[in-house]
């Protein structure tokens, strides 16, 4: 980001001051990682249908059984889904604007979930954080606490375009 930014930034945004070098770091990162994952991957274009869509294409050339999704998924059962029930945060995910698609749920709740189901399911959380990055729902808390969230994102996203 250049200075001018930082500071225009730091005067206006609410909150934006108080956040690290490093959270401030993981969140552009997160935007160039997934535009280019969206633009290159997916063909500029993203919604759920085009995720399982993709996803089932992985299945199809033999790719989706060499992704590791174990790390990221388990990342987000700890940050989405403990005790048998959703967490606080679930909710933040906005899912009913993208149609509630089911695979987030069984992704997160079902131990036997598909490999198919578990990819579909991280990667619609994905772009579930993209869309309240992107739309402005993450400055209603400030990108307060979202370190972690993004980082995890990124490797995920990284680990997907190197299939």
């Amino acid at each position: 980001m250049t200075p001018e930014t930082l500071e225009w930034l730091s005067l206006r945004a609410p909150g934006f001051v108080e956040l690290s070098e490093d959270e401030k770091n993981v969140i552009v990162d997160f935007s160039f990682l997934w535009s280019l994952f969206e633009g290159t991957v997916l063909n500029g274009n993203c919604n759920v249908q085009i995720i399982r869509d993709y996803v089932v294409s992985l299945g199809q050339d033999g790719r989706l059984q060499a992704l590791v999704v174990e790390p990221y998924l388990e990342y987000l059962k700890n940050r989405y889904y403990r005790n048998g029930d959703v967490t606080e945060y679930f909710n933040g995910l906005h899912l009913n604007r993208s149609g509630n698609p089911i695979e987030v749920i069984t992704a997160l709740s079902n131990e036997d979930a598909s490999k198919e189901e578990q990819v579909i399911g991280c990667l619609i959380i994905l772009y579930r954080l993209r869309n309240n990055l992107f739309h402005g729902e993450k400055w209603q808390y400030q990108l307060q606490g979202q370190f972690n969230n993004f980082l995890q994102a990124n490797g995920f996203i990284k680990h997907m375009m190197e299939l």
